[in-house]
Order: structure tokens, then sequence, then C-alpha cells
């Protein structure tokens, strides 16, 4: 089986484009595409950097990603588990694996189909022999031969209650959608958590924010997240709140980046396209400025 770096220096060469157009045209750095392909993987700081880069640097020489992917799988790198969110455009690439839930949705919707049946069967078991005891019984009228020639027949008068016409409720306003021209990442803090921060592969932020503190970095291309403290770190891209980052204590890495082909996937109307894919460092930064997170102090 070629190796992965030797494939993509043997298409990159057979189409002619030097190291430097690559460089321009996808924003990775050229001592990264070197590593690349030199197969030297170890240079990047996480599988999910590199498994990114792979996977960009395969789409612009027209390559399949996938097949790109297998061969650095193949090098005995374990593959980082994905998870794709189309409605939004978005995704979203995560280190930490979340526990499988012990309760399956097919049990609980069998619950609840159960209950829907028996519920029915009640009603109709209500109806069938309590609702006939309750209709009233027929009282005889006394005929009008058996009365005085001076009594009258009074018959009860209905009196029509008035009925209210309702309000007609004002129209509401239509919020109108906000278009992101770029990645726009909010961060909320529900408990302390060292945080480091890279917009366009510089490095942007760096320290402990405490709970109740709310921050975000808007990037042109892609802002890259590291947090020590991932279950207390809340995170909302593109105005999308996407839940707390993982799991208490755990040290988490995400990367939020813009999408170049709109058809890869299919966003909403308003929404830019944005997927998590891994990011550059910035310059003079080998291999990226992100770094091990030192102990956040817990609550």
């Amino acid at each position: 089986m070629a190796r992965l770096g030797d494939a993509l220096k043997a298409a990159r060469e057979e189409q002619g484009i030097t190291l430097e157009e690559v460089e321009e045209a996808i924003y990775i750095r050229r001592h990264m595409l070197e590593a690349l392909e030199g197969n030297e993987f170890k240079k990047f700081p996480s599988p999910v950097i590199t498994r990114g880069l792979i996977r960009n640097y395969a789409k612009f020489l027209n390559l399949d990603p996938i097949e790109a992917l297998t061969l650095y799988d193949g090098n005995g790198v374990v593959p980082v588990k994905g998870q794709r969110l189309t409605p939004n455009g978005i995704e979203f690439m995560n280190l930490s694996m979340a526990p499988r839930p012990i309760i399956s949705w097919d049990f609980v919707v069998g619950i609840l189909l159960f209950l829907g049946v028996m519920g029915g069967f009640g009603y109709v078991t209500y109806t069938t022999v309590i609702q006939p005891s309750l209709t009233p019984t027929p009282t005889k009228t006394p005929s009008a031969a058996g009365l005085d020639g001076d009594a009258a027949l009074l018959l009860p008068t209905v009196t029509p209650l008035p009925t209210n016409t309702p309000t007609p409720l004002p129209p509401t306003e239509t919020p109108t959608p906000i278009i992101y021209g770029g990645v726009t990442v909010e961060l909320q803090l529900k408990q302390p958590s060292w945080i480091q921060i890279l917009v366009d592969d510089a490095k942007a932020f760096e320290g402990i924010l405490q709970p109740g503190e709310s921050k975000n970095w808007t990037g042109q291309r892609r802002v890259a997240i590291r947090a020590g403290n991932a279950g207390g770190v809340e995170v909302i891209v593109n105005g999308i709140n996407r839940g707390v980052m993982g799991g208490e204590g755990q040290v988490v890495d995400q990367i939020w980046e813009k999408v170049d082909d709109p058809s890869v996937l299919t966003p909403q109307p308003g929404q830019t396209t944005v997927t998590a894919t891994p990011s550059a460092p910035a310059e003079g930064e080998a291999p990226l400025p992100l770094e091990s997170a030192p102990a956040t102090p817990q609550p």
C-alpha cells in the first residue's frame, strides 16, 4: 500500500502545483504541507488536527478524502469519531467520546405506544359502560285534560348567554436573520476552565475564565478551541447553541471552519456554511500553538 505522504506529493507534482500555490489557496502553512508529504504526522498536536489537514489537502488535489484518511489510519493512528449536523451546515469533530445511554430510544418509544393503546382502550370502555347510566330518564308531561280551566302551563325560558368576541392578536414581527460572513464562536462559562483560542491560525486568547463570563471571537476561515474543563464550557457557533464541549474535567479540542464548497452541506437561509476541520498555525509558530491544558480549579 502506498504511503499517504507519497501519494499527496505525487498528485501535486503531477498537476504542476507548487507548495506556495497550495499554501495561498487553502491557507495551510508550507512547513505543515511538507510534514504531510513527508509522513511526519507526529509533528501535529492531535489526530483531529491531522485528519482535518489531510482532508482539505486531498480535496484540493482532487483526491478522494476518504481514501486519503484510510491511508493515514493505516499508519497506526486511531480515527477520531465525527458527527455531521446537516441542518445548519456544521460538521463537528470532537476528541471526547460520550458514553452510550443506558435506555435506548426504541424502548422509550415502545413504552409510549403501549401507554397510548391502554389509554385508548380505557376511554372506549368508559364511554361504553358509564355513559348510558348518565342518560336522563324522560319524565311524562301531564296532559292538559287533567288541569283546571284557570290553570296555566309554565314553560321554562332560556336566556342566551352573551358570547365574547375574541380580540385579534397584533401581528408579530418576523426577526431578520443574521448573516455571518465567517465563523463566530461564543463561549459561556458554567464552571471555571482554562481556555486557548486560535483565530485564523493565530493565537487570540489564553487564560482561565470564570463562571458567568462570556466571550466571543470571529474568524474569516476558522476558530480553534481548547478547554481544560470541557464540562464547564458552553459553545455557540454562528448563533446556534452547541451545548457543552464535553465532560467535567476533560481536555477537549474543537475546530470550527468555514466550508469553501457550499454544495457539501445544506445550510439554513441566512447562515454561513461551517464545518469542523482543523486549522493551520499562525506564522512563526510550529507546528501549532495549541498547548497542554493546565489544571483548572473546580468550584
